[in-house]
C-alpha cells in the first residue's frame, strides 16, 4: 500500500473524525475561555479607570469607561451562555461556578447602571454638567441642590440593592478566586449603600447644619502627633468656620498657642472627663490639652467646653483632623508649596511639619507657626473650591474609620449619623476583655512621632470561663539626634520621652497589678474611674532616646466571664490611639481545647489561638472553645 492510500484510509476511519471533532471543540472552548478572560480583564480596567475619572470630574471619560465595561460584561455574559462553555454544566463544580459567574455579571450590570447615574450626579454636584446649579460653588453649598438630587440618590440605592441581591445568590461553594471577587464587590456595594444611608439620615438636618435660618459655627482643630495624648495629638492650629445660608466663611484661624490663647494659659473649666486626665475637682487646663479622653464623644464635648472657658466664641460642633486626614487631602489634590519647607507632599508632611524645623528660638517658632498656618490656609482655600471640595471631602472621610477625622456636635446631635459614618471617634463597646493601652505625653516633647509600640496580650482561659491576663507593652523612643543636649529633658526639642502609661481595664478585672521595667519610674497607686464606670491604672516612666520602657499589667477575670464547662467564647475590644506608627499587637489565647476563630484573623496551634496585626482602627476580637 502506498503512502497516499494509507493517509486516505486513515481519514476514512470514524475514530479519526471523532478525534478531529473533539480537537476542534477543545480549540473552540479554549478560544471561548480566552475571550471571556480577556473581556473580564478589559472590564476590570475600565471600572478602575471609571472610578478615577468620576473622582476627577471627567464625566465624559467616565461615561466612555462605563460603556466599555458594559460592553465587555455583556460579552462575558454571552460567552458564559455559549455552547462550548455551557456544555460544561454537566460537571457539577463547573455548573456551580458558571451559575455564580452569571449572578456576578448580573450584579456588575446593575453596578454599571448605578455608576452611570452617579457619574451624571457627580457632574451636577460639581457644576460641570451644566444641568442646574452646582451643589458647592464659590464657597456656597446649595441646600436646595442637595435636596433636588434625592431622586437620583434613590435610583442609585435601588440599583445597588438589586446588585446586592444578585451577589447574595452566588453559591457559597464557588471557586476561591470567584468568591474573592464576589466578596470584594459585596464590600464595595455595602460601602456605597452605607454612604447613601448616611445621606438619607442627614438630609432633614442639612438646613440647620448649613445655617439656613441662623449662622452655624464649627471649630476645626488640627493636631500635633509629636505630643501625643489618648485622643490624639495636642491641638496645634484651629479655625472657626461659619455657614450662613450655605455660604462657608473662615471667621478666624491661627496657632492655638500664639494666636487664639497665647501661652496656653490654664483656666478653670468643667471637663466631662476627670481622673486620670484632669483634676477631679477644680480643673484648670489650657485648650491645647482639652482632648485627652480616649473616646471623642467625650473629648469633643470637652474641647467645646474648654474653648468657651478660654474665651472662644461658642460653636455648634468641633471637627478634629490629624495628619493622616491632611495627607489624604494632599494626595487627592496635589502638593502644597511652602517658603520654609519646600514642596509638601502626602509622604513628607509629618516630617516637614512636626520635626524638621523645630527650634528653641522664639522667633523661629513664630515663623514656623506662620508658615504652618499658610499651609492650612491653602487647604481651607481648596475646600472652598467646588470640585476640589468634593474630592477633599471624599478623601478625608475615607480616613474616618481610623479616627483621622472626628466630629462632635453640640448637645450630642446626630450621634446616630456620625456613628454610621464612623466619624464619631468612638472606641468599641465594652466586651468581657479590653485591650486599651495609651501613652500620655508629660514633658511637652515632640518625639512621639518616633514612638514604636509593641503590645503582647496573653490570655490564659480556664474551663470554668475565668481567665488570667498578662499584657506587656514595649514603648521605644526612636528620636534621632538633633543636637539637643541629653540633660535637656523638658523642651521643644528634647529627645527624651516621658509618658503616663495608661491601661484601661475590663469591667470585672480583679487583682490588678501594673509595673514598669527598671528606670526612672513615676508610680501611682490610685485606681481611677472613667466616665463609663470602668477603671484605669497608670505608671509613668522616662525613656532616653534609643531606649524602651516595658509596662506590664496583670489581672484576673472571674469564673463565668467567657462561658462555663469548657464551652467558651473569648471576646475583647481593641482600642485605637492615633500613633504615627501603628501599634504592633499580638494576642495569644491559651484555651482548654482547640480554638475556633470567630472574629479576627487567627492562627491555631493546638489549644492556642494567636493573632498579630497593626492596629489602625478600633476593632473586636473573638475566638471560641468547645460548643459555645
Amino acid at each position: 500500500m502506498t503512502e497516499t492510500s494509507t493517509v486516505r484510509s486513515r481519514w476514512r476511519r470514524p475514530l479519526t473524525w471523532v478525534l478531529l471533532v473533539v480537537a476542534l471543540l477543545a480549540v473552540w472552548l479554549l478560544i471561548s475561555l480566552a475571550l471571556t478572560g480577556w473581556h473580564a480583564k478589559q472590564a476590570n480596567t475600565a471600572l478602575s479607570d471609571m472610578t478615577a475619572q468620576i473622582a476627577a470630574g471627567d464625566t465624559a471619560a467616565a461615561q466612555a469607561s462605563i460603556d466599555s465595561a458594559r460592553a465587555d460584561t455583556a460579552a462575558m455574559q454571552s460567552a458564559v451562555t455559549s455552547l462550548p462553555i455551557s456544555a460544561l454544566r454537566v460537571v457539577p463544580y463547573v455548573n456551580t461556578n458558571l451559575t455564580g459567574a452569571a449572578e456576578f455579571m448580573n450584579a456588575a450590570q446593575e453596578v454599571l447602571d448605578a455608576a452611570e447615574v452617579t457619574n451624571e450626579l457627580y457632574g451636577r454636584m460639581s457644576g460641570t454638567s451644566g444641568e442646574g446649579p452646582a451643589v458647592f460653588e464659590n464657597g456656597t453649598i446649595s441646600i436646595s441642590a442637595l435636596q433636588d438630587i434625592q431622586p437620583q440618590i434613590a435610583e442609585v440605592s435601588t440599583l445597588l440593592d438589586q446588585a446586592d441581591q444578585y451577589l447574595q445568590q452566588v453559591p457559597a461553594d464557588v471557586s476561591p478566586t470567584l468568591r474573592q471577587y464576589v466578596d470584594e464587590a459585596a464590600d464595595q456595594v455595602a460601602g456605597i449603600q452605607k454612604g447613601l444611608r448616611i445621606y438619607d439620615m442627614i438630609l432633614p438636618d442639612l438646613p440647620e447644619l448649613l445655617g439656613e435660618d441662623q449662622p452655624a459655627r464649627y471649630l476645626v482643630v488640627f493636631h500635633n502627633p509629636g505630643e501625643l495624648y489618648a485622643c490624639g495629638g495636642a491641638s496645634l492650629n484651629a479655625a472657626v468656620i461659619e455657614f450662613n445660608k450655605g455660604t462657608l466663611e473662615v471667621v478666624d484661624k491661627g496657632a492655638v498657642s500664639s494666636h487664639f490663647f497665647p501661652g496656653n494659659p490654664s483656666v478653670a473649666w468643667n471637663p466631662t472627663a476627670d481622673g486620670p486626665y484632669y483634676a477631679e475637682d477644680g480643673a484648670t487646663d489650657g485648650f491645647a490639652w482639652s482632648n485627652l479622653h480616649q473616646d471623642f464623644r467625650v473629648a469633643g464635648e470637652d474641647m467645646m467646653r474648654s474653648w468657651v472657658a478660654n474665651g472662644g466664641v461658642p460653636v455648634d460642633g468641633v471637627i478634629s483632623l490629624d495628619p493622616v486626614a491632611l495627607q489624604a487631602a494632599i494626595a487627592a489634590t496635589g502638593p502644597i508649596e511652602s517658603e520654609l519647607y519646600g514642596q509638601i507632599t502626602a509622604d513628607n508632611l509629618v516630617s516637614k511639619l512636626f520635626y524638621e524645623e523645630y527650634s528653641e528660638d522664639a522667633a523661629a517658632q513664630v515663623e514656623r507657626h506662620k508658615v504652618n498656618q499658610q499651609l492650612i490656609d491653602e487647604m481651607l482655600a481648596r475646600m472652598q473650591n467646588g470640585s476640589a471640595a468634593l474630592t477633599i471631602g471624599r478623601a478625608i472621610f475615607a480616613t474616618a474609620p481610623g479616627h483621622h477625622i472626628r466630629i462632635r456636635l453640640s448637645d450630642g446631635r446626630l450621634e446616630d449619623v456620625l456613628q454610621e459614618a464612623a466619624a464619631d471617634g468612638a472606641q468599641p463597646d465594652p466586651e468581657p476583655d479590653r485591650i486599651a493601652f495609651y501613652t500620655q505625653n508629660q514633658n511637652a516633647s515632640k518625639v512621639d512621632i518616633f514612638q514604636q509600640r509593641e503590645v503582647v496580650h496573653d490570655v490564659y482561659l480556664d474551663a470554668n470561663g475565668g481567665a488570667r491576663v498578662l499584657q506587656t507593652a514595649k514603648v521605644t523612643n526612636n528620636a534621632p539626634d538633633n543636637g539637643t543636649p541629653l540633660e535637656q529633658r523638658r523642651s521643644y526639642t528634647t529627645r527624651w520621652a516621658f509618658h503616663w502609661n495608661l491601661v484601661f481595664l475590663p469591667e470585672d478585672a480583679e487583682n490588678v497589678r501594673i509595673a514598669g521595667n527598671p528606670g526612672e519610674i513615676k508610680k501611682d497607686k490610685r485606681v481611677f474611674t472613667d466616665v463609663d464606670g470602668r477603671t484605669v491604672v497608670r505608671v509613668g516612666r522616662w525613656i532616653p532616646p534609643g531606649e524602651s520602657s516595658y509596662i506590664t499589667v496583670s489581672y484576673r477575670l472571674p469564673d463565668g466571664t467567657f462561658g462555663t464547662a469548657g464551652n467558651l467564647e473569648y471576646r475583647a475590644s481593641v482600642e485605637h490611639q492615633l500613633t504615627t506608627n501603628a501599634v504592633d499587637l499580638t494576642v495569644n489565647v491559651y484555651g482548654p481545647s482547640e480554638p475556633q476563630p470567630l472574629e479576627g484573623d487567627w492562627t491555631v496551634d493546638g489549644d492556642t489561638a494567636t493573632t498579630r496585626f497593626p492596629v489602625t482602627r478600633p476593632t473586636v476580637l473573638a475566638v471560641g472553645f468547645g460548643q459555645q
